[in-house]
């Protein structure tokens, strides 16, 4: 049977004693009651324990809970505290004496990456220096910064490519520019100016829909991609204190170093990983870049003016001009842990099977350029869904203790490093599962679900998102519909996101993913994003606690009948990739 309607599993009498019982039948009551005993269990679930352990893992003291830092590592030893004390089996990989150690809660595991240590940009032209400047995280000298880029080396030529947009919709591109000029960018470097051409820091000269700066200018980024993609480059040097939206390039190079002394950058699983060899990026100076263009006759402030003037594109290669980058970096190793509990199914038949249910501990740190307050407390992402995960295991270890613990076994699984690339739950599906991965017939993951979508259509503050729920089981999609009925949860299933096109690809943003390319049947429970996300602002004091509880609730009664019905949630739909 692929399907027990939760009307029949709740409404099994006490009397039906072959179904659902210990190895100890004589003792030990049958799982299944009345409707009521699942309500029992679910009002355990309460806002005041919820926010009793928010207001500790999301505080000051853990320090925002980056990947590997100290204070995430004082999360795990919390987290491991609340198993021991819930008397939970530990399903870590640390041996130690004791069996109940908090270690003995951790699944522990390698990062690599890899921290700058010097950045040198150097130009000649026909020979002789014309420009240099060294950027180091603890000594950066001001005329230069490195804002991206990873190959080890780099020279050639040089192009001036005015404002490096590729926009006909905008009408203006110069590339189209470049490619008309019969001018050859690949392998050489590219001179972009800053921003768009612009009227004032808040309008663009620029045709754009509503006359505000396009994303030429909002987006940084979409320069780099753009260039990378079209051009070719050796490396490109965008001009950063000239034009409305002018920075202090000195300035700017001190809060990069700052950034790069607190946050080494990627992480990965592997030693290889990482390594993608990126042309390099530099920020620099308008006196810098003049000197480049000397023998041209052009200066940046020329150029600015003749291209704003005209909203046409002016592109040329400076002569004799080479510009030289030499990157180089330290290799480093760091550690962290997920965390893993376990509750032993009760039916020796379907023990052996496992719901995983999981949520992220880890958030992003202290914010190294923030003035006042500079923890990023992840009181919402995902502090809210790691306490909820310590509501249901207390919920589901108290049942146990009452006679009604579940025939399948119970995963409880906080995973680490998925604000940094879902390193922890990709690290236990590919790397060291706790359990079979055929072995598992759902994953329920939560990631942010203690705060309300300013997007969201009706404006309800009764809604979840689900996303996933359809891919690969649509039984698991209907047994969280009917629980969520029979229960009285009562919340509106919102699937706003629960498609593979939806362009936000939540679907593929949480640590589900990694269950799901393994055609695990998951659901990912979700509230959306907010003004304060990855903010120091995503606080405990602005969490719904009762919100949580019900979401928790749901998720909780999900969870008993995919652990108690006969056949594991049926493999359908149109799949995952």
């Amino acid at each position: 049977m692929r399907f027990v309607a939760l009307t029949v599993v709740l409404l099994i009498a006490g009397a039906a004693a072959s179904y659902g019982q210990s190895e100890t039948p004589a003792t030990t009551p049958t799982v299944f009651g009345s409707p009521a005993l699942v309500q029992t269990y679910q009002a355990t679930i309460t806002p005041r324990d919820l926010a009793a352990h928010l207001y500790l893992i999301a505080s000051d003291d853990f320090e925002g809970r980056a990947t590997g830092t100290r204070g995430q590592k004082l999360a795990a030893r919390y987290l491991a505290s609340q198993y021991r004390r819930l008397v939970l089996a530990p399903k870590g990989t640390v041996a130690t004496d004791d069996p109940y150690a908090l270690e003995a809660y951790f699944q522990p595991f390698p990062l690599y990456g890899r921290r700058l240590v010097r950045a040198t940009l150097r130009a000649t032209r026909d020979g002789r220096a014309v420009a240099a400047s060294t950027f180091q995280p603890d000594a950066p000298d001001g005329r230069a910064f490195l804002s991206f880029g990873t190959v080890p080396e780099s020279q050639g030529g040089l192009v001036f490519a005015g404002y490096g947009i590729a926009d006909p919709g905008l009408g203006y591109d110069d590339y189209a520019a470049l490619a008309d000029a019969g001018i050859e960018t690949a392998g050489r470097w590219l001179l972009l100016l800053r921003d768009e051409p612009l009227a004032g820091p808040e309008s663009s000269r620029l045709p754009t829909p509503d006359g505000a700066p396009s994303r030429w200018t909002t987006q940084p980024f979409e320069k780099l991609r753009t260039a990378f993609s079209r051009a070719a480059p050796a490396g490109i040097l965008i001009v950063g204190d000239a034009g409305p939206g002018a920075i202090d390039v000195a300035e700017g190079a001190a809060r990069q170093a700052r950034v790069l002394r607190n946050d080494p950058g990627p992480l990965s699983l592997t030693e290889q990983g990482y390594r993608r060899p990126f042309p390099p990026a530099y920020v620099i100076t308008r006196a810098m870049a003049d000197s480049l263009l000397a023998a041209t006759g052009h200066t940046v402030e020329t150029l600015q003016r003749t291209i704003d003037g005209a909203l046409r594109p002016a592109v040329f290669a400076v002569p004799g001009v080479t510009v030289e980058s030499r990157i180089e970096e330290a290799d480093f190793t760091a550690s962290t842990e997920n965390v893993a509990a376990f509750l032993e199914g009760t039916d020796p038949a379907l023990r052996h099977e496992v719901v995983v249910i999981s949520s992220h501990y880890d958030h992003i740190g202290i914010d190294p350029l923030a003035e006042g307050d500079a923890v990023r407390n992840g009181a919402d992402d995902d502090g809210s869904g790691t306490v909820a995960m310590l509501e249901m295991a207390e919920a589901f270890a108290r049942a146990r203790r009452e006679g009604a613990g579940p025939r399948r076994s119970i995963l409880f699984l906080h995973v680490t490093g998925e604000e940094i690339g879902l390193l922890g739950s990709r690290y236990f599906t590919d790397h060291e599962p706790l359990v079979p991965l055929d072995a598992i017939v759902a994953n329920l993951n939560m990631d942010m679900i203690g705060r309300y979508d300013p997007t969201h259509p009706t404006g309800s503050r009764d809604y979840v998102y689900l996303i996933g729920s359809r891919l690969i089981s649509e039984e698991l999609h209907a047994i969280n519909a009917r629980v969520n009925t029979l229960t009285g949860t009562a919340l509106e299933l919102d699937e706003r996101f629960n498609s593979k096109d939806d362009p936000n690809q939540f679907y593929r943003r949480s640590d589900h993913w990694n269950f799901g390319k393994h055609g695990i049947p998951f659901i990912f429970y979700f509230t959306g994003i907010h003004d304060d996300y990855h903010g120091p602002d995503d606080e405990p004091d602005r969490v719904d606690y009762d919100r949580v509880a019900r979401i928790a609730r749901l998720i909780f009664a999900t969870a008993w009948q995919v652990d108690n019905q006969d056949e594991r949630p049926a493999v359908s739909g149109t799949g995952f990739n």
